[in-house]
């Protein structure tokens, strides 16, 4: 059986229907690795930060991130979502022995509550109108649980706004007062030129693009009418970050490893897919869509999947070295994100755009928020990222590897 990459290692990937190949072809390999109940995925053995049963909740639940945007956009069906409507009726019923608990404060299960909002804003019809009263009760009681929790001062921030939306979009009783308290807490953040910081003095990394801009946009997206003018803010900044963004990234496909959660791999375009989804352009849907289907065709060229299909954790490869404490078999699902746009139906001008190059770019920025100089040459696809360093630590794995280093470069792969 040939590995994932080398099958889509000369597919073209343009068109809506490629796309949906591509996230079908990612996700096929998962079916035999389902529980019993289909509450949770078992991929591997490599510890992770919290307990093995997180670990598979995890695996199940970043899956979705790829599921509700194909199933947004079309209405045909893909057998592996009857699997995961069942695994959310066990998962969520407290007498089932595959329910996923409890959500304490800091937990993990906080951050794939997340997702769960996003279907409830997405496809409502798929994940709520199915269940039965019962069954309504207890994904509701599990979900609301957030809105007792404490999360983490950064990026979390915005896992109990999306998970709100969602009860708020199906009619049920949510939280307005946190909500309005994260996302003002989230603006002190904010740096400037549409960068933010992930926490008061924290790094300006890819969670910056593919976390808080992310859920930003999606914010601004569905919020439009009812937050103008929090939805107008967010996409302005959105596209200010954008212009200094697109210089992370090469006319090959490739980015910058830079920061955590490298492991992630073609999340680095989420933020093009979310810019795409929310309708801004600061560039043209050509020059987005380039960049998210040329990031995602350099990434299927990598061996990023074991021989059975399975994403790796790693890099340009599997290396463990490369976790963080809080990387699970199942984390590097995350990556999915990256397939928002499929949540546009196909006659979205997006998917009517033809593919464009890189604009042109100056050889030499300076982007200050990131404490940044960028160099590029695009004849030879390579950028250098110059770093002057950070004032603080925010103490994950290999910090000094991962943001102290004096030059960052697409090149010289890890």
């Amino acid at each position: 059986m040939p590995t994932l990459h080398s099958t889509f290692s000369k597919h073209e990937i343009k068109t809506r229907e490629d796309l949906s190949v591509v996230l079908k072809q990612i996700c096929n390999p998962l079916k035999p690795y389902y529980s019993k109940g289909y509450a949770g995925l078992s991929l591997g053995n490599s510890g992770a930060g919290y307990t093995d049963s997180i670990a598979q909740m995890e695996g199940f639940s970043r899956v979705l991130w790829g599921l509700v945007p194909l199933l947004a956009g079309e209405s045909k069906e893909y057998e592996l979502w009857e699997r995961h409507l069942q695994g959310i009726k066990n998962g969520t019923d407290p007498h089932h022995e595959e329910y996923w608990g409890d959500i304490h404060d800091y937990d993990q299960k906080i951050v794939e509550m997340a997702v769960f909002g996003l279907a409830l804003l997405l496809i409502p019809e798929k994940i709520w109108e199915p269940l039965n009263e019962q069954e309504k009760r207890n994904l509701n009681n599990w979900l609301k649980q957030i809105n007792q929790c404490k999360v983490w001062d950064c990026n979390w921030l915005f896992f109990p706004v999306l998970v709100n939306l969602g009860l708020r979009n199906v009619g049920l009783p949510y939280d307005q007062e946190g909500i309005e308290e994260n996302l003002a807490r989230i603006d002190q953040f904010y740096l400037s030129n549409g960068w933010y910081s992930d926490g008061i003095n924290g790094h300006s990394d890819y969670y910056v693009p593919f976390a808080i801009h992310y859920y930003g946009l999606i914010y601004a997206k569905v919020m439009e009418m009812e937050d103008p003018i929090r939805s107008q803010r967010y996409k302005m900044r959105a596209e200010a970050f954008a212009k200094d963004f697109i210089y992370w990234f090469s006319k090959d496909g490739s980015s910058l490893p830079y920061g955590r959660s490298l492991a992630y791999r073609f999340a680095q375009s989420a933020f093009w897919s979310a810019a795409v989804f929310a309708e801004i352009e600061p560039f043209s849907l050509g020059v987005m869509k380039g960049l998210i289907l040329r990031n995602l065709r350099w990434w299927l060229n990598q061996p990023i999947f074991n021989d059975a299909g399975i994403l790796t954790i790693g890099y340009t490869y599997p290396n463990l070295v490369m976790a963080e404490n809080y990387n699970s078999p199942g984390s590097p699902y995350w990556s999915l994100k990256t397939f928002l746009p499929l949540a546009l139906h196909s006659e979205h001008p997006f998917w009517q755009a033809e593919e464009e190059p890189l604009p042109k770019l100056d050889n030499t920025v300076i982007q200050k928020q990131p404490h940044m100089v960028i160099s590029r040459d695009d004849d030879k696809n390579h950028i250098l990222a110059f770093n002057s360093g950070h004032l603080s630590t925010n103490e994950h794995t290999h910090t000094s590897a991962k943001y102290e280093k004096f030059v960052y470069s697409n090149f010289f792969w890890i």
